[in-house]
């Protein structure tokens, strides 16, 4: 037989390969500690191209039809959108995920017309994340990127995957817009929902980190992750007050809510004297709303380092945590493609959420 009409398929089988789809979204080449991607910024397929004011993003392919609701990732902090095809990180005396989460979602049958991401922060930004916060224009690009997503799919709703600051702009866009009936599920990663402790060095006003801002008095949706602490400052961290960002279930009672985070392994949260015995707790959900199904301590290895982070000098290359031997910070995002899967396609709550996952440990708060 001619090799003009055989298939690719079996072309490969014909030499002993094994022939796997083409994907919508590729790493490129992972950051020097595996934890990011910088793959190609901009990978739209098909006729998919919002432009929406990103700084790149994925998604969309030709000749498909979404059949599943649409997922939206939305990435962290000094990050991208490509970072969700990550390699992922083998914990010692745990097997390796084989997937990034993406390929984790294609494994599971998601269409590269089902899969989604953006990048809202410029190259710039992304290289001083220590200058990065809430603010209307990224909730604007968000929104308007989900709008782009509902079109393109025929979807009345979406649901969303967030991680580290995403999930907090991707909160407070919701609110910002009144949008809360356009997603279906929200997984939360490692969301500074409660602020984060490491601020509390640098303070509530520092121009040389303003991620640690508190609530800015001439617009008070601008904001940064300083804990509120009952004093008033940030009331979107705060513990005590209804808008604080531990209570958004409240405002979505027709979504369902889900956390996955690394309590004090995670690094960006606990390098920090203050609070340091429940720094890892930020990402928590108020449990008080029915609607939160299930939130999963995955967190593994080293702790961080009980010392004051100076934020204006950027990322931490020396407090360590899960992620150097384990799962921390952005191992919580990598590692966890299953229970990501999971909790959007099952009706799981608790630990049966992570079905299947042995990768690491796995706990309730």
């Amino acid at each position: 037989m001619s090799l003009k009409k055989l298939t690719i398929k079996a072309v490969a089988a014909a030499f002993g390969l094994t022939a796997t789809a083409a994907m919508a979204l590729t790493c490129g080449t992972p950051t020097a500690d595996g934890k990011m991607c910088n793959g190609t910024a901009f990978q739209y397929g098909g006729t998919f191209n919002p432009n929406v004011g990103e700084s790149g993003g994925f998604g969309g392919a030709s000749s498909c039809t979404a059949t599943k609701t649409p997922v939206v990732f939305i990435h962290g902090n000094g990050d991208n959108a490509t970072s969700w095809d990550v390699p992922s990180f083998q914990v010692p005396g745990y097997t390796k995920a084989p997937n990034s989460v993406y390929q984790e979602f294609k494994a599971a049958g998601y269409k590269d017309c089902e899969l989604f991401g953006v990048t809202y922060l410029s190259s710039s930004e992304r290289e001083s994340p220590q200058l990065n916060y809430h603010t209307p224009s990224k909730y604007a690009i968000i929104k308007n990127f989900i709008e782009k997503v509902k079109t393109y799919t025929g979807k009345s709703q979406v649901d969303v995957i967030t991680h580290s600051l995403g999930v907090t702009m991707a909160m407070s866009t919701m609110d910002y817009y009144g949008y809360w009936s356009n997603i279906r599920r929200f997984i939360n990663i490692a969301g500074g929902l409660k602020g984060l402790d490491s601020c509390m060095y640098v303070g509530y006003a520092n121009p040389y980190a303003t991620t640690c801002g508190s609530q800015n008095w001439y617009n008070g949706w601008i904001y940064g992750f300083y804990p509120d602490g009952g004093s008033g400052l940030n009331p979107f961290t705060s513990e005590q007050v209804s808008m604080g960002n531990k209570f958004e279930a409240q405002w979505a009672p027709n979504a369902k809510f889900y956390t996955i985070y690394a309590g004090q392994k995670d690094e960006i949260m606990c390098a920090t004297i203050s609070n340091y015995s429940t720094c890892g707790n930020s990402p928590l959900l108020s449990t008080n709303y029915t609607n939160v199904k299930s939130q999963l301590n995955v967190g593994a290895g080293s702790s961080a380092q009980s010392v004051n982070w100076d934020w204006s000098s950027g990322w931490s290359a020396n407090v360590m945590g899960g992620d150097t031997d384990g799962v921390g910070h952005f191992h919580a995002r990598a590692n966890t493609g299953k229970i990501q899967v999971n909790m959007l396609t099952t009706e799981c709550t608790g630990t049966a959420c992570a079905a299947g996952y042995t990768y690491g440990p796995v706990s309730l708060p």
